[in-house]
This record gives C-alpha cells, sequence and structure tokens, in this order.
C-alpha cells in the first residue's frame, strides 16, 4: 500500500472500504441562497415563499421580511425601489408598527 492507500483507502477490519470527507463540512442547499430576495426597506434576505409581506408597485413584486418593512413602502415605494435597503439600516422599531 501507497502513502496514498494508507491516508484515503482506509479499510474496515472486515475489509471494507471507508469514505473519508474532509473535516468540516456539511451538506448545503444549493437553491437555498437562489430563492432569496431583498426586503427593500431593511435589506434583509426573505424567502418569497415564506415572506410576512408582499406588494405590487409598477409591475414588480417585492417581499416583506415584516408588516412594518410593506407599511414603510407602501407610504413611500419610490424612496426604497432600487435602495437596497441603505435607507434604513438594520432593523428597529419599523417592525412593531
Amino acid at each position: 500500500m501507497g502513502l496514498f492507500d494508507n491516508l484515503f483507502g482506509k479499510k474496515t477490519e472486515k475489509g471494507e472500504s471507508m469514505k473519508m470527507k474532509p473535516a468540516g463540512m456539511k451538506a448545503q442547499n444549493p437553491t437555498a441562497s437562489a430563492t432569496k430576495v431583498k426586503d427593500p426597506v431593511c435589506g434583509m434576505d426573505v424567502d418569497p415563499k415564506t415572506a410576512a409581506a408582499k406588494s405590487e408597485y409598477m409591475g414588480q413584486t417585492y417581499y416583506f421580511c415584516s408588516q412594518g418593512c410593506k407599511k414603510s413602502f407602501d407610504a413611500n415605494p419610490a424612496k426604497y425601489v432600487g435602495g437596497g435597503g441603505q435607507l434604513m439600516a438594520g432593523h428597529g422599531s419599523h417592525h412593531m408598527m
């Protein structure tokens, strides 16, 4: 057996091959982040399937993390379209509306 076989070709006592994985590797869902969109008010990532609210504006659907963000958007959508959440940094009292 060579060095590679010693490191990666380990076998059980019964001679069965053992598959080795790099330490710390976790299974990831490649579509998890692909389904997220940005809340235009606070910039939070939101899954459209589970969003707290949504609004239509100029033929586009916008999704929100909370009713408070939706209420802020609906009051002045032009303020948030294309803003990516920079106008309201973080989550504050707007969720309590």
